[in-house]
C-alpha cells in the first residue's frame, strides 16, 4: 500500500496555493466514495469528475444541471425546461423518453439513495460536500438501471464545532437567491445541522400574445440532520429533507415548417429554427420573427401567465455505521422518499386551446442497503444487499384543467398504476498482488418485478388504450479490472464492465395497444483504459480515458404524431466510441486553470423506420440524441492579492458543443448547430475569509440554443429555449 500513500502526497500538492489565495482555489484534493470507500479521486480506477462544496460555491453552480458544463462528454437536454425531467447524457446514453413511468440511465443519487424519479433529479444545489460523475456502466457496487453513469450529491454533515453561512444573490428578471447553514454539536454525542435555500425570480419569458411573464419560479429546498454517537464508534445519522418547485412551466418556441410565400414548400431548417416559416395546422406564420419577436424570450401560450409546473419532494434516511472488528464496517441506509407533481403545457401556442396537456405524478419509493466494507494489508472489499421499492400513480389529460370546461369535460384521460419491486446481491474485490499491480473483479444479481395498469375512461383515440401487464427480468452485471501504478502519482488502469436497465411500460399517449406491451431490458458492455497521472509537485494532474461500449436493446420514446401518439420501443443496439481528457493546472500561484475534452462517436444499428413530418427515417447509421462528437470546457481563475484588504478572484468558464441532434430519428428539424457558452465573475474575499462579495454574467454572448425539439405534425413542432444571459450579484457571511 506503500505507493498509494506517496500517491496521496503527491497529489496533496495540487492545494499548494501558498499565497492568500489558497482558500479560493478550485483546485483542491478531493476525496470521493465511487468504489463505496473514501479515496483520493486519482486513485480510482474509473473514470470520475468531481467537484468539492467549495469549489461549486466559487464556480457560480446553482442548480444540478450545472455540472454538465465542465464534465467531458456530460450533456443535457429538457423536455419541459430545466425544472422538469431533465434527461442527463452521459457519452451519448440518456432517457429518450419523457413519460413519468420510466428511469433514467444515468441514476441520480443524493447521499449514496437512489431517486428513481427523473423529476427529482432538477435538485437545487446547496451545503453539499462534493458531487461525483461516474461515466460509464456501474453495474456492481451501485448498480440500480445504471448503463450510462451516474451523478451522486453528498450533502455536508453536521460539525463538532459550531460554524454558519448566509448568502443573498439578486440578478436578471427579478432573481433572488437565499441561503442559510447552521450546524454544531447539541450535546457531547450528538450534532445537528440545517440547510436552507430559497430561489425566485420573475420568469425571463414573455408571452407574445398579452404581454405577461411567464417562466417565473419560487423554490425552496431544506435539509436537516442529527448525527448521534452511539456506544464508542458507532454513528447513527438521521436526515429529513424536501423541496418544493412552483413555476410557470417553460414556454416553446413553435415552429411552423412551410414556406410563408409558397405554403406547398418546407421551409430550409435554419429558417424554421428561426421562427420564418409557417403551419396550416394552427396558423403560425414569420410574423413575429420580422418584428423581433421570436427568441428564446419571447414565445407564445394560450395561458395568460403560463401554465403550472409544480414539484415538492420529501424524504427521510437513517444511515448506521458500526466497526465489527478494526477492519470490517457494517454501514446500513434506509430511506423513504415521495414526489408529488403536477406539469401542464401548451403544445400549440395558440390562443385557441387544442394541443395542451397535463400531468400529475403520484410516486413514493422506499430502499434499503446493508453493506460491509473490509480490508486486509494488500486488498480492499465490499459486499452487500439492496432492496428497492416504487410506487407510481400518473395522470394525464388534455387540456388543462382550466379549460376542461369550455370542452365540456377533458377529452383525452389515462390513469396508470406502476409497481416496482428489485433486490439485488454485490460484491468486490481488490488485490494487490504484486507491489504495483492490484486486481479488481466484481458483481451484481439483480432482480426486477414490474406491473402495469392504465384505463383511459375517456379518449380520442378510438377505441381507447386500456389494459395491464407485468415484466420479470434478471441480470448478472460486474466488473474485471486492472490497476498499475509505475511511479508515485501514476495510474493506469483497464476494465471490462456490464450493465443493466430493466424494462417497462410507457405511461403517456400510448396510442395502440400494442404500445402496452413492455419493453426488455437494455444491456451494455464497456471496454475502457485510461491513465491518470500528477507531476511538478502535484501542481499539474492529467486524466485520460478511453473506451469501447455496446448496448443491445435501447430503450426509447418515438413520438410519431398528434393521431398517433408515442410509442416506447428497444429502438435497436448501439455502438459508442469515445475519448475524454481532464486537465488542472497550478500554472503560478496566482493563475490556475481547469480543462476537459471530450470526443465520442455514436452509431445506430436498427432496421426501424419512423415517420416524421410525413417523411419516413431509419434508425440505421443514426447518432444518439444529445451526443455531440467533440465537447470542451474550460475554467480560467485568477489572483490579486490586495494584502490586509483581502483578495480579487477573476474567473472565466466557457462550454463547447460540437453539431449534434436533439431526436433519435436525427431527423433535420432536430439537428442543432455547434454553440459555446461562456460565464464571467470577478469576486473579493475578505483576508479572513468571513466575507465574499461576487458580480457574475452567464451565457456571456447571449447565445441561442435549444435543449430539445420535437415534431408534433407534418408542418409544425417546437423547441425549448435554453437561458439567455444573466447577471448578478451575491453577498456572503461565513459566520466564525
Amino acid at each position: 500500500m506503500h505507493h498509494r500513500k506517496l500517491l496521496c502526497l503527491a497529489i496533496s500538492a495540487t492545494v499548494l496555493a501558498t499565497g492568500a489565495h489558497a482558500q479560493q482555489s478550485i483546485i483542491e484534493e478531493v476525496t470521493v466514495t465511487a468504489q463505496k470507500r473514501e479515496q483520493n479521486m486519482q486513485d480510482v480506477s474509473v473514470a470520475v469528475s468531481a467537484f468539492s462544496g467549495d469549489a461549486i460555491d466559487r464556480m457560480g453552480f446553482e442548480e444540478g444541471l450545472d455540472i454538465t458544463q465542465q464534465v467531458p462528454n456530460m450533456s443535457f437536454f429538457a423536455i419541459f425546461g430545466e425544472a422538469s425531467s431533465p434527461s442527463i447524457s452521459l457519452r451519448g446514453v440518456s432517457l429518450v423518453n419523457f413519460s413519468d413511468s420510466w428511469e433514467s440511465p444515468v441514476s441520480i443519487y443524493v447521499d449514496d439513495v437512489y431517486r428513481g424519479n427523473p423529476a427529482g433529479s432538477a435538485i437545487q444545489l446547496f451545503d453539499l460536500e462534493r458531487v461525483e460523475v461516474l461515466r460509464g456502466p456501474q453495474g456492481t457496487i451501485y448498480g440500480r438501471n445504471t448503463t450510462g453513469g451516474l451523478v451522486h450529491y453528498v450533502s455536508r454533515k453536521p460539525t463538532e464545532t459550531f460554524e454558519g453561512r448566509v448568502s443573498a444573490s439578486f440578478g436578471s428578471y427579478g432573481e433572488q437567491i437565499y441561503q442559510g447553514v447552521l450546524s454544531g454539536p447539541l450535546s457531547d454525542s450528538v450534532r445537528g445541522r440545517l440547510a436552507l435555500k430559497r430561489s425566485l425570480d420573475d420568469g425571463w419569458q414573455t408571452n407574445v400574445l398579452d404581454r405577461q411573464k411567464l417562466n417565473d419560479t419560487d423554490h425552496l429546498g431544506y435539509r436537516g440532520q442529527l448525527e448521534f454517537d452511539i456506544g464508542q464508534d458507532s454513528t447513527l445519522l438521521l436526515s429529513a429533507h424536501g423541496s418544493q418547485a412552483d413555476q410557470a412551466t417553460v414556454g416553446f418556441a413553435h415552429m411552423g415548417y412551410l414556406d410563408p410565400d409558397d405554403l406547398s414548400r418546407t421551409c430550409s431548417v435554419s429558417r424554421i429554427q428561426s421562427g420564418q416559416c409557417s403551419s396550416n395546422t394552427f396558423g403560425f406564420t414569420g410574423d413575429d420573427a420580422v418584428e423581433g419577436k421570436y427568441g428564446p424570450e419571447h414565445v407564445a401560450s394560450s395561458a395568460s401567465g403560463g401554465l403550472a409546473t409544480e414539484i415538492d419532494t420529501f424524504g427521510l434516511s437513517a444511515r448506521f455505521e458500526v466497526p465489527l472488528s478494526d477492519n470490517v464496517v457494517l454501514t446500513s441506509i434506509t430511506a423513504y422518499e415521495a414526489l408529488e407533481k403536477f406539469l401542464q403545457d401548451d403544445g400549440d401556442g395558440t390562443e385557441v386551446i387544442w394541443f395542451d396537456e397535463q400531468y400529475s405524478v403520484d410516486a413514493a419509493q422506499y430502499t434499503q442497503e446493508i453493506r460491509l466494507n473490509g480490508s486486509t494489508l494488500d486488498s480492499n472489499w465490499v459486499a452487500g444487499l439492496y432492496y428497492y421499492d416504487d410506487s407510481r400513480d400518473l395522470i394525464t389529460q388534455a387540456p388543462t384543467t382550466a379549460d376542461a370546461e369550455a370542452f365540456g369535460g377533458f377529452f383525452h384521460e389515462e390513469f396508470v398504476d406502476l409497481e416496482t419491486q428489485s433486490w439485488a446481491v454485490f460484491g468486490q474485490y481488490e488485490w494487490d498482488f504484486a507491489p504495483q499491480l492490484t486486481g479488481i473483479v466484481g458483481a451484481r444479481y439483480t432482480r426486477e418485478d414490474r406491473d402495469f395498469e392504465q384505463r383511459s375512461p375517456v379518449s380520442f383515440y378510438s377505441p381507447p388504450v386500456e389494459g395491464a401487464g407485468d415484466l420479470s427480468e434478471n441480470a448478472l452485471t460486474g466488473r474485471i479490472g486492472l490497476d498499475w501504478r509505475p511511479m508515485p502519482g501514476t495510474l493506469v488502469y483497464g476494465n471490462i464492465s456490464t450493465g443493466f436497465k430493466s424494462g417497462g411500460f410507457s405511461g403517456s399517449y400510448n396510442a395502440s395497444q400494442a404500445a402496452l406491451a413492455p419493453v426488455t431490458s437494455e444491456d451494455v458492455i464497456n471496454y475502457e483504459l485510461g491513465v491518470k497521472t500528477a507531476w511538478a509537485d502535484g501542481r499539474y494532474r492529467l486524466n485520460a480515458s478511453a473506451y469501447r461500449y455496446d448496448i443491445e436493446d435501447f430503450q426509447a420514446q418515438v413520438f410519431q404524431t398528434v393521431e398517433t401518439g408515442s410509442i416506447i420501443t428497444n429502438a435497436g443496439d448501439v455502438r459508442g466510441i469515445g475519448v475524454e481528457l481532464e486537465l488542472t493546472a497550478q500554472l503560478s500561484d496566482n493563475f490556475e486553470l481547469i480543462g476537459g475534452l471530450g470526443v465520442l462517436d455514436t452509431e445506430f444499428s436498427s432496421d426501424q423506420v419512423f415517420d416524421v413530418a410525413g417523411d419516413f427515417y431509419t434508425l440505421e447509421g443514426n447518432e444518439l440524441p444529445s451526443a455531440p462528437g467533440v465537447n470542451a470546457n474550460m475554467v480560467a481563475r485568477y489572483y490579486v492579492g490586495l494584502g490586509e484588504y483581502g483578495e480579487l478572484a477573476f474567473q472565466a468558464d466557457y462550454t463547447w458543443q460540437d453539431d449534434h441532434y436533439l431526436q433519435i430519428e436525427n431527423d433535420p428539424y432536430s439537428y442543432h448547430d455547434s454553440y459555446g457558452l461562456g460565464n464571467a465573475k470577478v469576486s473579493w474575499h475578505s483576508i479572513t475569509g468571513a466575507y465574499t462579495i461576487e458580480a457574475f454574467v452567464n451565457n456571456l454572448t447571449d447565445e441561442q440554443y435549444f435543449t430539445y425539439q420535437n415534431t408534433l405534425g407534418e408542418d409544425w413542432g417546437y423547441g425549448v429555449w435554453g437561458k439567455p444571459r444573466t447577471y448578478g450579484a451575491k453577498f456572503t457571511w461565513n459566520l466564525q
